[in-house]
């Protein structure tokens, strides 16, 4: 029986997933997220979202991405950046350490300089804070919930076999973000909330894309 014949693309596409490595975050923490998607799609989109990109990376004295790179993860100064270019938007994720006493605050967003969002080239699909707690139990989780969120459409979900729980209300804050809480168990490896964290954030411009007022 002959073999099966390979896509020319196998491998390409197979390292390529490989390549786009998962962020690590701790509890406590906090994550900005950031969705723009091109005004003008015909033709240098590309280029110019990794201007963009540059931009930002020149301000903390980063390394660049390689040439034609559609993804980079890496130090920004005291955070973590994670930039990808997708077919229909681009995305930053920005990870720090630590939490402010204000749940949400939007200074932490002020991490993004004005003048820098100001020039994206494009506009903002989604923008959200997430903040990342470790709770051993879930004492006191459903109070801050309903503190910190819009009760009327607040969801609240376990995850990964009870190792986490996250809340959410989909709605957008005062400041014009989204707001997600992630409470990890203590023994949660840093991993694996960095999963969940980007997938949270994979999940909300799908999401806005596809939501119909009701």
């Amino acid at each position: 029986m002959s073999a099966i014949t390979d896509h020319p693309m196998r491998f390409q596409l197979a390292n390529e997933l490989h390549a786009r490595p998962f962020p690590t975050a701790e509890a406590p923490g906090w994550a900005a997220f950031l969705a723009l998607k091109p005004v003008d799609e015909v033709g240098g989109a590309r280029a110019a979202e990794r201007a963009h990109l540059l931009a930002l990376l020149d301000r903390c004295g980063a390394t660049h991405p390689q040439p034609g790179a559609t993804h980079w993860y890496g130090p920004l100064g005291r955070h973590w950046l994670k930039w990808e270019s997708h077919t229909e938007f681009v995305t930053y994720t920005l990870i720090g350490q630590g939490l402010e006493g204000r749940p949400f605050d939007p200074a932490l967003f002020e991490v993004f300089p004005a003048d820098w969002l100001a020039a994206a080239p494009g506009a903002r699909l989604t923008s959200v804070l997430l903040r990342i707690e470790a709770a051993e139990g879930d004492q006191g989780l459903g109070a801050k919930a309903d503190r910190w969120l819009v009760q009327e459409s607040l969801v609240v979900s376990r995850m990964l076999d009870d190792e986490l729980v996250v809340a959410t209300d989909f709605q957008i804050d005062p400041a014009g973000h989204m707001r997600f809480a992630v409470w990890p168990r203590p023994a949660t490896g840093q991993r694996r909330i960095g999963r969940v964290v980007q997938r949270l954030c994979e999940i909300e411009p799908v999401d806005v894309r596809t939501r119909t007022p009701r």
